[in-house]
């Protein structure tokens, strides 16, 4: 019995100390508290860029929204302006149509009075011519 026990014994701290040993714990680094709260810093630092790059990109998107409304502006006046230009070019062809037929009617007009102007000499001639035969008849 004493010879199976100290084989126990034995075999048993064979197990226990054959094992291996614990690696020390590789998560903890040890350097200055100079290097520390510089590390701190930097952290803080990279939070605060990322809330930055945050507020620009919504401000990014804000104002390509602005210009994509600005360009919808612009191009909506274009377009008036190109209607305008229509409708001045429209108005100013009304016009030199209005001006050519005053022209015509002014040269017509002209025409009128001449003949009428003639008929006049001429029928006053003629009456007149009328009168003295039968006055001198």
């Amino acid at each position: 019995m004493k010879n199976l026990l100290t084989f126990l014994f034995v075999l048993f701290s064979y197990f226990v100390f054959s094992q291996e040993q614990c690696k020390p714990d590789t998560n903890q680094i040890c350097f200055p508290s100079k290097v520390g709260k510089q590390i701190l810093l930097d952290l803080n630092e990279l939070d605060n860029l990322r809330k930055l790059k945050i507020l620009t990109e919504q401000e990014i998107s804000n104002l390509e929204q602005k210009v994509v409304a600005q360009d919808t502006i612009i191009s909506k006046l274009e377009q008036k302006d190109v209607y305008s230009q229509i409708i001045i070019e429209s108005v100013k062809e009304k016009y030199n149509l209005v001006e050519e037929d005053n022209k015509d009617l002014r040269k017509k007009i002209k025409r009128t009075e001449l003949k009428s102007t003639i008929i006049e000499i001429v029928s006053g001639a003629v009456l007149t011519t009328i009168t003295l035969l039968q006055i001198f008849k």
